[in-house]
């Protein structure tokens, strides 16, 4: 009886420590079209819809497909303002981060992280709460979106920052995380 008490203990601490281990973020398949600017290239999934970019400092759009039949679908845009453009990264998060509220209307708690990718200095954050989407129209106030997330990325290159910003349904956003890292991971200098 005592063997099998000890077995049970042990296979239990077992099991505890495999739940508190790192989950190992899914593999991904990550194919589709080049995209280039400022002297980089990253991979565009191919299940992304492109869409025409609404000014000139969005130099790339995209849908991204809802989920299995979810009525509202996410948006990517990727952001450049030239290679002296005066953005810091930091300013550009927090200014992303002031964008999603929680239920009491403040700031929702975001999770900051900075790594480096292909020798690029990357900072992200990732947000969930109401999103108040910013309109490209004068004198309109924001439109709020409750239940969503915001990944959003700095890039650091040689020619200026780029800013990729990924909103859509909060389910959505958490099932894209692991495709969304995959595209900033792609990211490489233009082959001369």
């Amino acid at each position: 009886m005592l063997c099998v008490t000890g077995a049970v203990l042990l296979a239990g601490g077992q099991v505890a420590q495999a739940a508190r281990s790192t989950p190992k973020e899914p593999e991904v398949n990550l194919t589709g079209p080049l995209f280039k600017i400022a002297g980089v290239q990253f991979t565009i999934p191919v299940k992304w819809l492109p869409l025409p970019t609404m000014n000139i400092a969005r130099v790339g759009q995209w849908q991204i497909p809802s989920l299995h039949g979810e009525s509202e679908s996410g948006e990517a845009v990727v952001f450049y303002f030239g290679p002296k453009n005066g953005v810091s990264p930091k300013d550009n998060l927090d200014a992303w981060m002031g964008t999603v509220v929680n239920a009491d209307g403040h700031p929702a708690t975001a999770e900051v992280k900075t790594r480096e990718a292909s020798g690029f200095k990357i900072s992200q954050i990732v947000v969930f709460g109401t999103y108040n989407q910013t309109l490209p129209y004068p004198g309109l106030p924001p439109r709020p979106h409750p239940n969503y997330g915001l990944f959003g990325t700095v890039v650091e290159t040689p020619h200026g920052n780029l800013f990729f910003r990924f909103t859509g349904p909060a389910t959505l956003v958490t099932a894209d995380l692991p495709l969304f890292n995959k595209i900033i991971d792609s990211i490489k200098p233009v082959a001369q």
